[in-house]
């Protein structure tokens, strides 16, 4: 029983003497503790990725600014594009439809899109579409022809007969234009709503960052101790893991 016993006190000092203690520390979870989150945030506000540049996480921020710029192109493009085709639409309506100095109203201009004319086509069939006169339109719905838009020269206009394939082709045309002017201000609105989400997702994923960065090892409430036996050729001893 002696030597059992000496022979237990023997293998514990040895372990103990070859023992250590090893503290393992994850750095990255508590590195942004010093750091500001509504900076981090702003940052993102501003230019999607600058946040997480600030955090110190740089594997997507340049997928975010680029994401970013080819936004802004697509929002500016849309927007002068589309202004292009209104100039396009007044400009073709003042040789072709005898206006002068149309309004930009897009409504306006739809408008002349939909009706041949204002006042009456001169030289018009015999049987003309009974749409194709605004005035006589809004006369058969019991409205004042100027209701909407006065009659004076600036809002009177007229493509010329039916009979004409010139000038069908004209009207059509011009539906074209105002119709490029609807889809570059549709593609305007969803480029301005991606931008708005980009930055949403920038912040979002600047919150989660920051969140799993930012821990104060010192108050850490989840730290865990794991002991490992270790045997080396100098002899046995103990691995301690202290987990945060």
């Amino acid at each position: 029983m002696k030597k059992l016993l000496a022979a237990f006190l023997i293998l514990f000092f040895s372990a103990e003497t070859y023992a250590q203690t090893v503290i393992s520390v994850d750095e990255s979870i508590s590195k942004n503790s010093s750091k500001s989150l509504p900076l981090a945030i702003g940052a993102s506000l501003l230019l999607p990725g600058m946040g997480q540049y600030y955090l110190g996480e740089e594997t997507f921020v340049k997928a975010y600014i680029w994401t970013d710029v080819a936004l802004w192109v697509a929002t500016f493009g849309s927007y002068f594009f589309g202004e292009r085709q209104i100039a396009n639409a007044r400009s073709y309506a003042s040789r072709h439809a005898g206006i002068v100095n149309p309004p930009s109203s897009e409504s306006f201009l739809n408008l002349m899109g939909d009706y041949r004319s204002r006042g009456g086509v001169d030289g018009e069939n015999s049987n003309p579409d009974s749409d194709e006169d605004y005035n006589q339109a809004m006369l058969r719905r019991g409205h004042a022809i100027d209701k909407d838009y006065p009659f004076d020269e600036s809002h009177s206009w007229n493509w010329g007969s039916s009979d004409n394939p010139e000038t069908s082709h004209r009207m059509s045309h011009f539906r074209d234009i105002m119709r490029n002017y609807r889809i570059s201000r549709i593609a305007f609105q969803v480029s301005i709503g991606a931008l708005i989400l980009n930055r949403v997702i920038s912040v979002l994923d600047v919150m989660c960052i920051y969140r799993s960065t930012s821990s104060d090892l010192a108050a850490s409430e989840t730290k865990r101790l794991h002991v490992f036996p270790d045997f080396r050729p100098e002899g046995p001893g103990a691995t301690l893991l202290l987990s945060f």
